[in-house]
Order: structure tokens, then C-alpha cells, then sequence
């Protein structure tokens, strides 16, 4: 064998051995991995943007302007911005508490926590979406692999207050999510949320346009605005107080 095949063959040794690992890797990891790698590619230690929402309700539509901030999986703050009759008031999740506040009532009345699982406007997305909150520790999961994504079936815990079946969630090799089907206890698909245009952040990829789709026919559009992920997020923000100071 010449110089210049025995070259090649070596090279074709090391590419085969690197793909060969590639794979043995992603065959070795769990459905908890997945979605763990998922989460913090989503959900990071701490968030915060803007999110402007389009909702769509037959012929009629409304527009919305939030901010979000949120720590975990147990802290969480929503501040409308948009339109000027829903500025100040807000969400708060702290633990198992939730919290909703507009300035007309003057105090914070407590809702309960299934009211994450709730769309925020009738349709649309849910407070827990808000809060990057999906991949929640109250499901179980299972996975297979759809080509180089993986395919995530979220199921309930007994005692989880969520409101759906289970989830089937798309994630891809980078644990981007791509889309996520809302199930009822019957199999049949509540809502659909669809991921795209991805924006590539120090350490993940996280997608700034989020369309979800419900059964009955209605529609929102959910634009992330200068996403940051892993930011210090003072703690007097998860508090009722400062829910109250409507600002």
C-alpha cells in the first residue's frame, strides 16, 4: 500500500471511530438527559425578555406586550407592558403559590397552581410557556429517536397539577425543542406549539418565535425580544410587593 492510501485509510479510520462514538453517545442517553439538556438549553438558571403576543380568536385579534423573568422552576414574574388597560398588572409564582395582580383591584388575589397550565388569554400560551416552565419535574418521560431528533413523551405525574394527557415534544440534536403537542387523557392533540427561528446564544440555541396552534381553530404568535438567559434577577422581584407596585 502507497503512502497517500495508507493516509486515507487512516483518516477513514478516525472519521468512522468519531461517528461511531457520536452514535454510541446519543444511544446512551436517557429520556430524563434529554429533557434535563433541553431545559436548560430553554430554560437556563435564570430568564428574562420581552415577549410580544399576538392572539388570534376568529376574526379578531389582540396584541400584548409582557415581561418576563423567572429562576428555576419555582420563581416566576410576568409584568403586562401592553396594551395601556393591562399595564402593571402581572403573575407571580413563587413555589407552589401563584399570584395575579391588576392595579383596578389593588391587591394580589392567590390562584391556584393548575392555573399554570391555563392559556393566559383563553388561547394561546400558558403561564408556565411564559416562564419556560414546559419541562417541568411533574412528568415522567419516555423517548425514542426520529432520525437525529429525539422524540419525548411527556406523561404526568398521579399528583402533578397539569391538565393534559401528555406531551410529545421534538427535540433536536443541539436540545433545541421544536415543537410541542398538547394531548388529552383521550389521545387527541388540545394544542399545537411550533418553534422556529433560532437564535444562537452562548451555550444554547433557543427559538424566538414560538406559533401555537389550538383544536379549536385559534391561533397566537409569540416573539421573544432580546432573550437572556443566566442573568442576576434581583430577589425582590419574586415577591408579592413588588407584584403589587404594579411597575
Amino acid at each position: 500500500m502507497n503512502k497517500r492510501l495508507v493516509v486515507l485509510a487512516a483518516a477513514a479510520s478516525v472519521t468512522l471511530a468519531l461517528l461511531v462514538t457520536k452514535a454510541a453517545s446519543a444511544e446512551e442517553m436517557t429520556a430524563f438527559q434529554v429533557v434535563d439538556k433541553a431545559k436548560a438549553n430553554w430554560q437556563g438558571n435564570t430568564f428574562h425578555a420581552v415577549v410580544a403576543l399576538e392572539i388570534y380568536q376568529g376574526t379578531q385579534s389582540r396584541s400584548y406586550r409582557v415581561e418576563v423573568w423567572s429562576q428555576g422552576e419555582t420563581l416566576g414574574l410576568i409584568r403586562f407592558l401592553a396594551p395601556a388597560a393591562d399595564a402593571g398588572s402581572g403573575y407571580l409564582m413563587d413555589g407552589d403559590d401563584l399570584w395575579y395582580y391588576a392595579p383596578a383591584a389593588g391587591k394580589a388575589v392567590s390562584l391556584p397552581k393548575m392555573a399554570l397550565s391555563d392559556s393566559l388569554f383563553g388561547s394561546g400560551p400558558a403561564l408556565e410557556d411564559l416562564l419556560h416552565g414546559t419541562l417541568s419535574e411533574d412528568y415522567d418521560a419516555a423517548m425514542k429517536r426520529d432520525g437525529t431528533d429525539y422524540l419525548l413523551t411527556l406523561t404526568p405525574k398521579p399528583q402533578a397539577p397539569v391538565v393534559y394527557g401528555h406531551l410529545d415534544v421534538r427535540v433536536r440534536e443541539d436540545f433545541a425543542i421544536v415543537s410541542i403537542d398538547y394531548v388529552d387523557q383521550r389521545g387527541a392533540i388540545l394544542r399545537t406549539a411550533e418553534f422556529s427561528e433560532f437564535l444562537d446564544l452562548p451555550g444554547r440555541i433557543v427559538a424566538t418565535l414560538i406559533v401555537v396552534e389550538e383544536k379549536n381553530g385559534n391561533r397566537s404568535v409569540e416573539r421573544l425580544e432580546n432573550p437572556e438567559f443566566n442573568v442576576a434577577i434581583d430577589p425582590k422581584l419574586f415577591t408579592v410587593e413588588f407584584l403589587e407596585a404594579g411597575k
